[in-house]
């Protein structure tokens, strides 16, 4: 399941191209300039006027996604293919050590988790608001921009900088730099031991706060501080151990895949999904496959997970139990 949703990642990339430059999507014309762009530092926003059109800064960070989903698939430690072969005998080691792999399991359960919340608080009557799709174009180029400033904002500028501190105080000089790219890899060739760096953790809930409260800012409801802040948290925490290929493209997973599928649908002249999984008509829609293999890969790990932690509790008492010593009788 894991490569089937790795296998649809890697086609919505083509998709979304297509969807997003087809005459059939409506909104503003992909060759509109000026454009009005911004990026995160620290997780301070700042805004300028970028000289490039709509279509061409989809294009550019379209091709950085290539990019970067190509390095995913090679790292950070194995290659997809190597990963797969050394399954059988380094187990979930071997999951682990790939980028891809990593990201095929997280990315499910972050993103329910994430749907979870959402619904729950908008049960209880705290607003969690919405983006707007009526300009169809700009809500795609919008969800393909954001992961990548937001990486680089609220991970790199505040996760990155404080291990490249740690580095650079352990002697790492101008190689601490590396860090940015790679938090605990760097910091693990300079014989660190990161989970003792009490900055790292901190600065992991400084970033995944100011990330949530930007949302809010941003225009989405109060509620979406805390499913943002929960899936912070998760980017933070993929970019110090896989470093930020795996990050970024953790993130894109919530905004340019999803939509990318859904606007792949909608230029296909498919209608809205309203019957997921109730109706064969569903079959004939990229984002059913997509989110299908989201939620059977999310409750397979919840049934895993059960599955082990029971069977540790059950091993736990008979060890116990098999421990209690029988005092020998005194003559």
């Amino acid at each position: 399941m894991g490569l089937a949703l790795i296998f649809l990642a890697f086609l919505s990339l083509p998709f979304g191209a297509y969807a997003f430059f087809s005459n059939q999507l409506n909104g503003t014309p992909a060759a509109t300039t000026p454009l009005v762009l911004w990026v995160f530092v620290f997780g301070a926003q700042f805004t300028f006027t970028g000289i490039f059109s709509l279509g061409a800064t989809f294009f550019f960070v379209w091709a950085v996604y290539v990019s970067l989903f190509v390095l995913m698939v090679k790292g950070p430690w194995y290659n997809l293919v190597r990963a797969l072969r050394r399954v059988a005998t380094d187990g979930t080691l071997a999951i682990y050590s790939s980028g891809a792999l990593t990201w095929s399991f997280v990315f499910p359960v972050i993103l329910l988790l994430a749907v979870y919340i959402d619904n729950l608080l908008t049960t209880a009557g705290v607003p969690v608001g919405s983006l707007s799709t009526v300009d169809a174009r700009y809500a795609f180029w919008l969800n393909a921009y954001a992961p990548l400033v937001e990486e680089v904002g609220f991970r790199v500028t505040i996760i990155g900088f404080v291990a490249v501190i740690i580095a650079y105080r352990v002697g790492g000089g101008w190689g601490s730099l590396r860090a940015l790219w790679h938090p605990s890899r760097t910091l693990g060739s300079l014989k660190v031991e990161s989970w003792k760096q009490e900055g790292i953790y901190a600065a992991a809930v400084l970033s995944a706060a100011i990330f949530g409260v930007q949302h809010v800012i941003g225009g989405w409801g109060i509620g979406k501080l805390l499913s943002a802040f929960v899936v912070g948290l998760a980017f933070g925490i993929v970019y110090f151990t896989h470093g930020l290929p795996v990050a970024v493209m953790l993130h894109w997973g919530f905004d340019y895949f999803e939509y990318s599928l859904f606007y792949f649908d909608q230029v296909r002249g498919l209608p809205a999904m309203t019957s997921e999984f109730t109706s064969l008509s569903s079959l004939q829609y990229a984002e059913f496959y997509a989110d299908t293999l989201v939620y059977i890969i999310a409750f397979a790990l919840l049934a895993l997970s059960l599955y082990m932690i029971g069977k540790a509790v059950i091993e736990r008492r008979r060890a116990s139990r098999a421990t209690v010593v029988v005092q020998p009788q005194q003559a």
